[in-house]
């Protein structure tokens, strides 16, 4: 049955009864009754609270979803479905195009997610994917990079976990499950990694010499086991593995004095293409003002010459940068590489990442400065 007030919205319709009706009573009685009629409405349609009430629903759940897209990215985290409805709705966002698959089950923001560097974006997934999976481990290079240790771009285009022996890897799964038959498990940044020991042992014997050196050479960097004891591990851990006579080399090389993961691979590449190995960080005075002391990536003593090695990572600029002292930065570095060639018998070779792209432009900076092959 219709009412002369149907058409109205609910509100309105309430509004036109309690006129009708002087009691209090009477209006909440009749109130109720025009509901109940209303509610039995026999036309198909949601009766006008359900439709209200399905409206406030889809906006707190939204709400609610926007709130998690939030929170994950203070936390410097993908965000993923935790719930059935909670998909649906993504799913919705992603085909309008406010969110994006970074990884199946894993979505960003397009904008926020644009504003990432490469090893920012796989720290996020490692962190949606430890808070998804919290029974899960995460090894080889995923916990070198959850370490703080840098690793090659070239390593990271997977997901590293650990897994019992009964446990596979799907094919073309971006997760790979490695194999252990007694599991290490410890800390980083609430994020359950293998241990530093097995850590390192198996990205050394996994990795080229290249981009072990670059892992090996953080790791003592960042002073978290020392020569002694990479060597001792490798030994120990490497033991029959396919690999350790590469990772123990990389053991042998490898030193903490190198700055960056370009410092570590350009001086993994001379070792490689047969140059003189350099000294590294030592630091050589300012012939105008004796007192004021530089440091220098890599250094050869050629007889009573000098050959002096910098890296160019472009680090240092993109910092001076994002502080807004770009000019200065650049400035200092042009008085430093004057003061520098005034140096007896000095010449210096700038290196950069198109050398390590392509090392024979390397061998030709290397050998037009004069430094020597390795005995």
């Amino acid at each position: 049955m219709e009412t002369e007030t149907s058409g109205q919205p609910l509100y309105l319709q309430i509004w036109s009864i309690g006129l009708k009706h002087p009691k209090p009573s009477s209006i909440w009685s009749a109130a109720g009754q025009h509901l109940v009629r209303l509610r039995m409405k026999p036309s198909g349609t949601l009766a006008p609270f359900q439709e209200l009430g399905g409206d406030m629903a889809n906006a707190t759940a939204n709400q609610r979803l926007t709130g998690h897209i939030k929170a994950c990215e203070q936390q410097m985290s993908c965000m993923y479905a935790r719930t059935t409805a909670e998909a649906k709705q993504i799913e919705r966002r992603v085909a309008a195009g406010s969110l994006k698959v970074v990884m199946p089950g894993l979505y960003a923001r397009p904008e926020y997610w644009s504003e990432l560097k490469f090893r920012q974006r796989y720290l996020h997934r490692v962190r949606a994917l430890a808070q998804k999976h919290p029974d899960w481990t995460f090894c080889s290079y995923t916990a070198a990079v959850v370490y703080g240790l840098s690793v090659s771009h070239a390593n990271l285009t997977h997901i590293h976990i650990a897994a019992m022996p009964a446990q596979s890897t799907t094919p073309g799964s971006q997760v790979v499950r490695h194999r252990y038959a007694y599991r290490t498990r410890a800390s980083e940044m609430d994020i359950a990694v293998t241990d530093i020991d097995q850590t390192i042992a198996d990205c050394l014997v996994d990795a080229s010499f290249v981009e072990g050196l670059i892992i090996a050479d953080s790791a003592l960097h960042e002073q978290l086991l020392s020569k002694e004891h990479l060597v001792e591990t490798v030994d120990r851990l490497g033991l029959n593995r396919r690999g350790v006579v590469t990772a123990r080399r990389v053991a042998r090389c490898a030193d903490g004095l190198s700055e960056s993961g370009g410092e570590s691979k350009a001086r993994a590449l001379m070792i490689e293409r047969g140059w003189q190995v350099p000294e590294l960080q030592v630091e050589l005075f300012d012939p105008v003002e004796p007192g004021r002391p530089y440091r220098v990536d890599y250094l050869w003593r050629v007889g009573d010459r000098l050959i002096i090695g910098e890296f160019d990572g472009f680090v240092k600029s993109e910092k001076a940068a994002e502080e807004g002292k770009l000019a200065k930065a650049q400035f200092d570095e042009r008085q430093r590489e004057s003061r520098l060639s005034m140096l007896d018998n000095c010449k210096i070779v700038r290196l950069c990442w198109d050398d390590l792209r392509d090392p024979t432009k390397l061998d030709r900076k290397l050998k037009v400065a004069g430094v020597p092959r390795a005995c």
